[in-house]
């Protein structure tokens, strides 16, 4: 049945490309997702950001707008790596910061999980595409057996299958659907005692998700804990 199933994706995922061929985002320039003029052109965020949120890009811009419309929902899956290429270069002076809390341990990157369910139906985690981005792209000056970064999929679970967080403009109604769906995993071996970690998503509005990503590893001991989107 998985076989079958994993058979039916790559048809569909063929049948997408020819339909939908890579085009770049922003000025739809051939055999690119997103230029570098494109890139190098999109705003920083304009808006005020909650305390420890932190986003690369303002998502008023057309063209980020649409990587990440295209990277969840048009399996243009190697946007992951672009946006976490660009989240990973413009946040670099908030990096820099927060390596005083590590102790010379990497810094746990955790992605936003999805439920179950929509994990089921999407088959990826766009911000677990983003957070493999961030980290290949910056190389730590010591050797590889010290890291900068390690990623980390199965400490935190979302347990409750929420609306889409985007269907809802109503900013208290964000907040209540979020709340208490995040968990930590209960087969998680993984300390989290005095670990400082960024919690990374594709899109933060009212930085709801990723406060209540944060407050659960907060109560599980990380000493410190910051959020990253590619956009806001």
């Amino acid at each position: 049945m998985t076989n079958a199933l994993e058979k039916v994706k790559s048809v569909w995922e063929y049948i997408l490309t020819i339909f939908f061929p890579d085009t770049c985002a922003g000025c739809k320039k051939k055999d690119t997702l997103l230029c570098e003029f494109c890139i190098q052109s999109t705003r920083h965020p304009e808006r005020d950001l909650p305390k420890d949120i932190y986003a690369a890009c303002d998502y008023r811009d057309p063209q980020i707008k649409r990587a990440l419309l295209f990277l969840k929902y048009y399996k243009k899956r190697r946007l992951g790596e672009i946006l976490g290429q660009i989240l990973s270069e413009r946040l670099m002076e908030e990096i820099s910061d927060i390596r005083m809390y590590t102790l010379g341990a990497p810094i746990v990157v955790i992605p936003v999980p999805l439920s179950k369910k929509r994990s089921k139906e999407r088959g990826y985690n766009q911000a677990e595409d983003i957070a493999i981005g961030f980290i290949n792209t910056i190389r730590t000056e010591n050797s590889p057996s010290r890291p900068l970064f390690e990623i980390q999929n199965g400490i935190i679970i979302k347990d409750k299958d929420t609306k889409p967080q985007a269907k809802i403009t109503n900013r208290n109604q964000r907040l209540s659907n979020v709340r208490n769906c995040f968990k930590i995993n209960p087969k998680n071996n993984f300390s989290l005692k005095g670990r400082t970690i960024i919690v990374i998503d594709d899109i933060t509005t009212t930085g709801s998700t990723i406060t209540e990503v944060m407050k659960v590893l907060i109560e599980a001991g990380a000493k410190k804990v910051v959020g990253f989107a590619v956009a806001h």
